[in-house]
């Protein structure tokens, strides 16, 4: 078999041929936006680019090589631009592989999966393309989202059922995020860490899934309590001369258990500067 462009009804035969010997593969979006697939038997998916090109495709571009082993199309993406790996996700979808197919990096990480669809109706979830926080701060949702992001692929790895009650987790939490509820989310999170990590699917244990999210959430308010320590001292700043000195002291305590990352403590501090600014007026 020398190079071919695969078709969405081909997509079968790349199956087979992948069944029966490692192949490379170099897919990207043609000038039209449509997808452009191109595999060949052998493990140089480089020299795919120029036949590509030829076609009309250019970056970005995922290209690596695949393998069919017990149901499961293993591909291994030399380059993955995530719109890419997204993009040959949903090639493969619409044509139907009936096999489980792995999306990884070179390093052996799972990037994305895609199971075959069952006979019955599919459920349709919200997943992490869906999270749209208006009006709520970038930067407290950014931590929430990447670790979604992470653990969104291992989900179709696990078993039926639980598969099932932890995609309905995932679009609770995204729905969660969406409407401002991020504490909440927060702890839909954790739960959806946990078991996959109980599951052995994650490279995380469960203690190391439950230290990451503790920090994640700490560094949250960690933010969030030196933005509050910003604004007293612009308060404290217009305080007359001796209440001036007294709170920029206790403000400078609270920066310093801030810097500790004793968080309790500095709130306590910041309650008395504000209690102390509130008697001015």
């Amino acid at each position: 078999m020398s190079i071919e462009r695969i078709s969405g009804k081909e997509v079968k035969a790349m199956v087979r041929e992948g069944a029966k010997k490692r192949m490379s593969f170099a897919f990207c979006l043609d000038q039209g936006k449509d997808p452009l697939l191109m595999i060949q038997p052998g493990k140089k998916p480089e020299t795919l680019l120029n036949p590509v090109k030829k076609a009309g495709g250019g970056p970005p571009m995922a290209w690596g090589t695949y393998v069919v082993r017990s149901g499961e199309m293993e591909m291994i993406c030399e380059t993955a631009p995530q719109r890419m790996v997204t993009e040959l996700k949903k090639f493969l979808k619409r044509n139907k592989p009936q096999v489980n197919v792995l999306f990884y990096d070179d390093g052996g990480n799972l990037l994305d999966s895609l199971k075959p669809e069952k006979a019955e109706g599919q459920v349709t979830e919200e997943d992490t393309s869906d999270i749209s926080a208006s009006g709520i701060d970038a930067s407290a949702i950014a931590p929430l989202k990447r670790r979604l992001k992470r653990i969104q692929p291992r989900i179709g790895l696990a078993p039926g059922p639980l598969e099932l009650k932890l995609k309905r987790a995932l679009a609770k939490s995204v729905s969660l995020i969406n409407d401002g509820r991020l504490q909440e989310a927060e702890t839909m999170v954790v739960v959806i860490e946990r078991a996959v990590a109980r599951i052995g699917q994650d490279r995380e244990d469960e203690a190391k899934s439950m230290k990451r999210g503790q920090r994640e959430m700490d560094q949250r308010s960690l933010g969030a309590q030196v933005k509050r320590a910003q604004s007293l001292q612009a308060n404290v700043a217009r305080a007359p001369g001796e209440v001036r000195d007294r709170l920029g002291r206790a403000l400078h305590v609270a920066a310093r258990h801030l810097k500790r990352r004793d968080l309790d403590s500095a709130r306590d501090a910041m309650d008395k500067i504000e209690k102390a600014l509130t008697a001015l007026v």
